[in-house]
């Protein structure tokens, strides 16, 4: 399916709306919605707090046979992420690396992350 910028925008807005109640509640996994398929993994947002421009987030990838918690930061502004560490085992083993800021790939995992926290 093949989806135009407008209506991938719209689509993260009404489904933004959806979950807003759980975004920053760490008791709730919030699914979030992938632009693309073909990937097996489903990704949850775990919590997320804004800073100014950026947001700080935990989410978790629960795959076929893994599961990942990562914690990135995203600017909502820039339109440009890092990521500051992962886990396979819980999100209080995430051992602090950040990467540099980076551009985001459409149709990307971390895309759609940002997509979606940062309602764009």
């Amino acid at each position: 399916m093949h989806f135009s910028r407008f209506k991938f925008r719209f689509l993260m807005i009404g489904l933004t709306a959806i979950f807003a109640t759980s975004i920053t509640n760490a008791q709730n996994e919030t699914l979030i919605p992938r632009s693309m398929p073909g990937d097996k993994g489903r990704y949850y947002l775990m919590e997320s707090k804004k800073t100014g421009n950026v947001i700080h987030a935990l989410h978790k990838r629960v795959g076929v046979d893994s599961i990942v918690f990562s914690r990135t930061e995203t600017n909502c502004k820039t339109r440009k992420m890092r990521e500051l560490g992962s886990s396979e085992s819980s999100p209080e083993n995430i051992k602090k690396s950040p990467t540099d800021w980076f551009d985001l790939v459409p149709g990307s995992s971390k895309s759609d992350l940002a997509h979606f926290i940062c309602n764009w």
